[in-house]
């Protein structure tokens, strides 16, 4: 068999003991068929050959998020980019922006809104109602988990009071019960979200082929999907099937507190669903919120008092469905930043009696091949108690370092001051839990977070935003170059039990490959974020080259 893709004249980094450097790749097939130096590569090629000679660039394995939210964050970041906007002025200048090349009356959207931005002013949907021209307006937070919506919206919805949820979530009013406009998790955004225009099949699957194509400008080869449904399934089947679905995706169910029991063994028949490029297997739970939010589930309140409720009102209900899903061979996967619900989780996992569950069937790993650990997300703070759990019990944390790049060193930013110095002091413990023993795979949480890989290694090194050298790193937790490449790679298939095919450059393993200017291993980490993206391969298809 001929080559379909020689890369030649390149610094490949296998990550791959047996053969740890080379010169070139071969590909055919979407496999790996030859790894070495450039005469063994080229001797492969045949006339219908594409060859690539890389002039020296480094190709490393894919680049993996092990965190985003690829389609909810299609739809969700839309409109108004508030990332970065500090003050309620900047925050208005922006909406406005947005409200002038929108239609009259029309929805006003934007995302990344930061918790600081109001100020002392408060969480206010009045205070941008002027700047959208009184339109209806859904200003989501930088972490999904809050939203600050406009009168006219909260009208439009029918939301004129408090409300009940089965989760912990809040429609916030004042002291005279009038909502502000905040509302708190998603059962509180759903009640304006439903009142919205829906989006047509087309319309969605429009943008979340925007969205992916930008994830392999990137240099991202696959993620670990944080949202999914049936319906998100039979999006990625759509997608495949039109050739739109440039990025491998494992993609979870969501379970939520008011999913009932039925539900549960209607998702357990869908546990083998997959195609060649996306699969399920996966069971998705928040046991918490986020801690800026005063939702996240703490063993002693903040220092506002919050803090000290589950998300899941009644935690034994959590782990049962923990206990059914793992029983139908799903991997689990839990949403946790505060302590308490870091603790809480592992105790779930630990409550099914086995370390997480055999790899999927789509993945052909064979009777032999190591379980897959169950996953807890973020693991904001931890009690040293439990940090030792990861390693002892075989669970993977998963962390998003670029949550960190906007906390202040001085611990004067809302998350900071919220958990106070001591919890501050057991924050992101990205080296401790890897020199723990523990597997530690990286991801952005996008678009809680910024999406670029290389911004996201850069930060596991520093330990604050690269792009700000006049920033003290926020703590002594950060980890080597080859660790944060690892990271998004080798440990990023691990944590999803494809190691066994993905997450190195070796032969007989899928093409899924990143290709950039320079070594990203060698390169100082202030310089990752510019560093070019020359080439992305998925599956053997070229679905990114530079211009």
């Amino acid at each position: 068999m001929s080559l379909d893709l020689a890369l030649l004249n390149a610094r490949v980094r296998t990550l791959d003991d047996d053969r740890p450097r080379g010169s070139a790749v071969g590909i055919a097939g979407g496999r790996i068929v030859a790894v070495g130096d450039d005469a063994d590569v080229r001797a492969l090629a045949g006339p219908a050959t594409e060859t690539m000679d890389l002039d020296g660039a480094a190709v490393v394995p894919g680049l993996v998020d092990s965190h985003t939210h690829p389609l909810k964050g299609a739809i969700d970041a839309r409109g108004a980019d508030l990332t970065g906007a500090g003050t309620l002025e900047e925050v208005r200048r922006r909406l406005a922006a947005e409200a002038a090349r929108t239609a009259p009356g029309a929805w006003v959207m934007a995302f990344g809104l930061g918790y600081d931005a109001f100020g002392g002013a408060g969480r206010r949907g009045a205070l941008v109602a002027d700047a959208v021209g009184g339109a209806p307006a859904f200003l989501l937070s930088d972490d999904l988990h809050t939203a600050v919506v406009t009168p006219r919206a909260l009208e439009i919805a029918a939301v004129t009071g408090p409300r009940g949820f089965a989760e912990q979530s809040e429609v916030v009013v004042d002291a005279g019960g009038a909502p502000t406009g905040e509302l708190r998790e998603w059962a509180a955004m759903d009640l304006v979200r439903d009142a919205m225009p829906t989006l047509t099949d087309a319309d969605r699957d429009a943008l979340y082929a925007a969205q992916l194509r930008r994830f392999a400008a990137l240099g991202l080869t696959g993620t670990h999907a944080m949202d999914g449904d049936l319906d998100k399934h039979a999006a990625l089947a759509r997608l495949e099937a039109a050739g739109d679905l440039v990025t491998r995706i494992v993609a979870p169910f969501w379970i939520t507190p008011e999913t009932p029991r039925e539900r549960w063994a209607e998702l357990a028949g869908h546990h083998g669903d997959h195609g060649r490029r996306w699969r399920g297997g996966v069971a998705k739970f928040f046991i918490d919120g986020v801690i800026d939010a005063g939702t996240g589930w703490l063993v002693e309140p903040d220092v506002n008092g919050d803090g000290t409720l589950p998300f899941w009102p009644d935690p034994a209900r959590y782990r049962e469905a923990v206990a059914f899903f793992a029983g139908h061979g799903f991997q689990c996967v839990t949403h946790a930043c505060g302590d308490r619900a870091v603790r809480e989780a592992l105790d779930a996992y630990r409550g099914t009696g086995a370390v997480g569950v055999p790899a999927h069937p789509s993945l052909d790993a064979g009777p032999t091949a190591p379980r897959v650990q169950h996953r807890v997300e973020h693991v904001e703070t931890i009690q040293p108690e439990d940090l030792p759990r990861f390693a002892a019990e075989g669970v993977t944390a998963s962390m998003q370092t670029q949550h960190m790049m906007d906390l202040a060193p001085d611990r004067s930013d809302n998350w900071s001051r919220r958990l106070g110095d001591d919890r501050c002091d057991r924050a992101f413990l990205t080296r401790d839990l890897w020199e723990s023993g523990a597997l530690v795979a990286l991801g952005s949480d996008w678009p809680v977070a910024r999406l670029d890989p290389r911004e996201g290694m850069a930060s596991a090194r520093m330990r604050r935003a690269p792009q700000d050298p006049s920033r003290a790193p926020y703590d002594d937790q950060a980890i080597t170059g080859l660790q944060a490449l690892v990271g998004y790679t080798l440990n990023a298939a691990r944590a999803v039990g494809e190691d066994h095919r993905r997450g190195r450059i070796r032969v007989g393993f899928d093409a899924d490959l990143t290709v950039l200017a320079d070594d990203p291993v060698e390169t100082p980490a202030a310089d990752l974020p510019a560093l070019p993206v020359v080439l992305t391969v998925v599956d053997g298809e070229v679905v990114h080259r530079a211009t």
